[in-house]
């Protein structure tokens, strides 16, 4: 952000590298994009006047000529990339997520309270009255649509960090052209998953006499800069029928439930085969590592003479992945 005026920068921009790649009318590599400074109109403390605690947040490589906190900036996404390049942030950011244009085939609009009568009064030539306002358009030819994401992806494919990954959300509409814009920007081995967000009812293109399935999920595509990206696992709590299964309770208190320990597949698998606790089998532990959770009180007999099993605690367990 800046008060004064400056020029504008030229921002260069590596070419894309996967394969395969999608083409288009009018389809153009974007080598290089002019940066223009953007304006500072209003600052926000989130902390309420008060200081962030000390190393709380760690300024030491944010760019010099930003404040400290969060940026909203207020513009063309393609020029709010181009002066975050401009600006520091190149190859420095760690997660992003992007709601873009579905080409749903609508324009959005928002209802304005107007003085006077009220009523439904439309301008001569307009399709709307004056009571509404259209936010913006979301009716695309479909090559200006590839263009328009081309653009963008390689923008933010600059920004992102090494271990940095980015969110793509989406729906039926263009998901099949975003992956593959995705795969061809950032290539196919960095495109990581598909998640499908299931809505909890379907939309309007259900209703009497529609000649399809609904429509009931949206896409968000996840893709990463390199192999090095960070995911952080989520977790769902366990159901009653699940917690059912630790019934067992140690002297501590803490419920547990026994787990068989045996190497499926044996040594084809590469499970090691040697005599534990008098059983010889194919283990799923070394037998280095077998000997150390003994003498932890993690591998017990239940039985005597019977197959060893591995002890574990219910308050180990964050929950079931997401």
């Amino acid at each position: 952000m800046t008060d004064h005026i400056k020029k504008p920068k030229d921002v260069l921009v590596a070419k894309a590298k996967g394969r395969p790649m999608l083409t288009w009318v009018g389809k153009k590599p974007l080598a290089r994009v002019k940066a223009y400074p953007a304006q500072a109109v209003e600052r926000f403390d989130a902390t309420g006047g008060k200081p962030l605690p000390l190393q709380a947040v760690d300024w030491s490589d944010w760019p010099k000529d930003l404040p400290h906190g969060g940026l909203l900036y207020h513009g063309d996404n393609k020029d709010v990339l181009a002066h975050l390049l401009a600006n520091g942030f190149r190859g420095k950011v760690k997660l992003i997520y992007i709601d873009p244009p579905f080409d749903s085939g609508a324009d959005y609009v928002r209802t304005v309270q107007l003085r006077g009568p009220k009523g439904a009064v439309k301008i001569d030539g307009e399709d709307y009255t004056l009571g509404e306002q259209v936010q913006y358009s979301d009716i695309w030819a479909n090559d200006n649509y590839l263009q328009f994401m081309y653009e963008r992806l390689l923008l933010l494919r600059e920004l992102m960090s090494d271990d940095g990954t980015l969110y793509l959300h989406c729906d039926w509409r263009k998901h099949h052209h975003l992956r593959s814009l995705v795969e061809e920007v950032f290539g196919a081995e960095n495109f990581i998953s598909e998640v499908i967000w299931k809505r909890t009812s379907a939309h309007s293109n259900t209703t009497q006499g529609n000649k399809s399935f609904g429509s009931i999920n949206d896409v968000i595509l996840v893709v990463s800069r390199s192999d090095q990206y960070t995911f952080n696992v989520q977790y769902t709590p366990y159901g009653d029928e699940y917690l059912k299964k630790y019934s067992l309770v140690d002297e501590a208190g803490r419920k547990y439930q026994l787990f068989d320990i045996t190497g499926p597949g044996g040594s084809e698998k590469g499970n090691p085969y040697y005599e534990l606790m008098g059983i010889k089998k194919h283990w799923r532990f070394s037998q280095k590592n077998a000997e150390e959770l003994i003498k932890q009180g993690r591998i017990v007999q239940p039985k005597p003479g019977g197959m060893p099993r591995y002890k574990r605690y219910l308050d180990e367990m964050p929950g079931l992945p997401l």
